[in-house]
């Protein structure tokens, strides 16, 4: 199946510098999102949000494809969040959130909670800008491609993480356990062409965070 891609209201960059669209993305924009992917000719099949952050004069019509879900104000879920849950229920198991870094610290981290419900559901999310990539495993293992001028961590998000190794990094570890009062993990170095991590227990937090100067 192809994957579902999320457009945030918040990027730093460029979408196209962030994700290589493919054909076959199902594209949902949250809120202002549809603004960025506008302004990139790209063309979402979803737009869902309050629309509190979508610029006024900026049209949400005019495309076939295209469904509006509008959102109350005041709710439980973020819009990057029920963008998530509406993927999951078209049955998406691959899940990339293109932002979601930038704006408010507090939206940053309801990112990687939302990063951690999809965890919890058993489905594939990452979050990725064109400096930055974070994600959570659980009781899996993954390939992290290297980036040039980027560390590489890891921390527990959950209470404890049991079985961690880390492959391909400057400070490996094997099958070690981490907790969330602890961070060992940070600022770890690319050695090979990519990193290979895994988790055998608990929510492990990946980030790949490069330098914004290159």
């Amino acid at each position: 199946m192809s994957r579902c891609v999320i457009i945030t209201a918040y990027n730093d960059y460029l979408i196209k510098e962030s994700i290589e669209i493919e054909k076959g993305d199902f594209i949902i924009c949250a809120d202002a999102g549809y603004e960025l992917a506008r302004k990139e000719n790209i063309v979402p099949r979803v737009i869902v949000g309050d629309f509190d952050s979508l610029d006024s004069e900026v049209s949400i019509s005019g495309h076939s494809l295209l469904d509006v879900v509008c959102l109350p104000v005041e709710k439980d879920d973020t819009d990057t969040l029920f963008c998530l849950k509406y993927g999951l229920e078209k049955g998406f198991e691959e899940f990339v959130i293109v932002g979601g870094f930038g704006g408010r610290s507090d939206h940053t981290y309801a990112n990687i909670q939302t990063l951690a419900y999809g965890c919890d559901k058993g489905v594939s999310v990452r979050m990725q800008d064109k400096k930055n990539m974070f994600t959570i495993i659980s009781n899996t293992e993954i390939k992290v491609p290297k980036r040039e001028k980027a560390t590489l961590s890891v921390f527990a998000y959950s209470d404890v993480c049991t079985g961690v190794s880390l492959k391909g990094v400057k400070y490996e570890l094997d099958d070690h356990t981490l907790t969330n009062r602890f961070p060992l993990g940070v600022s770890n170095e690319f050695v090979e062409d990519e990193a290979t991590i895994s988790c055998k227990s608990g929510m492990l937090l990946v980030t790949v965070v490069a330098d914004k100067n290159t």
